[in-house]
């Protein structure tokens, strides 16, 4: 298995695990909608961020992708006591895959990407009915820091 960055010419064969994680991210969410109506948004969400310059996606590999994650840096508002700050997002790994150390292999690649950048402060955002992912991320040092609640109305 190897750990490295995706590029731009990666998408195609990104595709069929980025749609999966989407799928396993729908159980946890009841705001977005089904899949078969957006998948053309996410593969463009996705591509933009194999682009972009703060971002980075990291591809975990086992002939065919197993792994992914995307590290993003930003300039934060001005009363931050931080000048950079970072945020990952799309942590997913393939079921047969899971519980080998993956994840967090994925995760410490991209905090040493921004530990590259700059960063000192990053965050990232679970879904509480989540657990397993919570207590990964407690886990490795992430403090619980705000509760995002939400509401239909």
């Amino acid at each position: 298995m190897i750990i490295r960055k995706a590029a731009i010419k990666d998408f195609e064969k990104l595709k069929d695990i980025k749609l999966e994680s989407k799928k396993d991210e729908m159980k946890y969410s009841d705001s977005l909608k089904p899949l078969s109506k957006t998948t053309d948004i996410y593969f463009e969400y996705f591509k933009a961020e194999l682009k972009k310059k703060n971002s980075a996606v990291f591809i975990a590999e086992d002939k065919k992708p197993i792994g992914i994650i995307i590290a993003t840096h930003f300039k934060p508002l001005r009363i931050s006591k931080f000048a950079r700050k970072g945020y990952v997002s799309n942590l997913y790994v393939r079921e047969n895959y899971r519980n080998k150390g993956i994840g967090k292999k994925l995760l410490d690649i991209s905090l040493k990407w921004l530990k590259e950048n700059k960063v000192k402060y990053i965050s990232l955002e679970i879904h509480l009915e989540n657990k397993k992912a919570l207590k990964f991320h407690r886990n490795l040092g992430f403090k619980d820091y705000t509760l995002k609640l939400a509401k239909k109305i």
